[in-house]
């Protein structure tokens, strides 16, 4: 008998296995982005500093910023609305830390790791090729920034980190859409060579 979507460890990740190269290996590669826990915090920018000290890292206030270090990330994408990344293992820690914040101060975290999956997206060709389905001019989106667009049909997460890095949060179901349409804007960019 099969188990509710909620209730499995690791449901199935469409990305899971896909590699695709074009070009050199220095001018596009699209891999499945390293798996994470993943938070939605509401809370106001007068209490973020006490959310900042829960989470470990400084939670950026302004809309699009992003602060990172190793593998957690916190990305501003609203006036009081962040999205917080961290390694699997770090889940309970972060939910056990906001736990002990005061009971006076109002804020929502909710665990939303299974929502979305990512992709990374690397190499020179990088932006160009994300531009091909994005209506946003990546080439101005600043190093280190994050926001919410489009990628052709799809919402999407778009994580900045510099021009030949992006990571790419995506509603699971679709993931692979997303996925064949870098992979056909790819295949632009010189001898490609999809392995899966």
């Amino acid at each position: 008998m099969s188990k509710p979507f909620d209730l499995i460890d690791h449901p199935f990740n469409p990305m899971d296995g896909k590699i695709f190269k074009a070009g050199s290996e220095s001018e596009l590669l699209l891999t499945p982005a390293t798996d994470c826990t993943r938070f939605s915090l509401r809370i106001t920018l007068t209490n973020l500093t006490i959310a900042s000290k829960a989470f470990g890292l400084e939670i950026p206030s302004n809309i699009g910023g992003m602060n990172s270090n190793e593998n957690t990330s916190a990305l501003c994408l609203g006036p009081d609305e962040w999205m917080l990344l961290a390694p699997e293992s770090a889940q309970q820690t972060i939910q056990d830390s906001f736990d002990q914040i005061d009971k006076g101060v109002n804020y929502s975290l909710v665990d939303i790791g299974h929502r979305t999956v990512g992709i990374s997206v690397s190499g020179s060709a990088a932006t160009q090729v994300m531009n091909s389905g994005c209506p946003l001019d990546l080439d101005k989106m600043p190093d280190g920034s994050c926001t919410r667009s489009i990628f052709d049909k799809a919402q999407i997460l778009i994580i900045k980190y510099h021009e030949k890095s992006y990571r790419l949060e995506i509603v699971r179901s679709f993931a692979e859409y997303v996925w064949n349409y870098l992979s056909i804007a790819g295949s632009e960019v010189g001898s490609s060579n999809s392995l899966k």
